[in-house]
């Protein structure tokens, strides 16, 4: 018994909506976090720390 095209319709709306709504999700995270994640990069980075003069991570704060 085949589904009737208003049905087969709905079906497709509901699904490429939900694609949709999934991707535009996505996006926004990646924008809220400042984030612009590729395929090519590499999912590790390494971070560069400053060192202070005497080695003392917290020398602004002693007063």
């Amino acid at each position: 018994m085949p589904k009737s095209r208003a049905k087969r319709a709905l079906i497709w709306l509901l699904r490429n909506l939900r694609i949709l709504i999934m991707a535009w999700m996505i996006g926004i995270a990646n924008a809220l976090q400042q984030e612009a994640k590729f395929m090519d990069e590499p999912a590790f980075k390494i971070e560069q720390v400053e060192k202070t003069e005497n080695g003392e991570p917290f020398e602004d704060l002693e007063d």
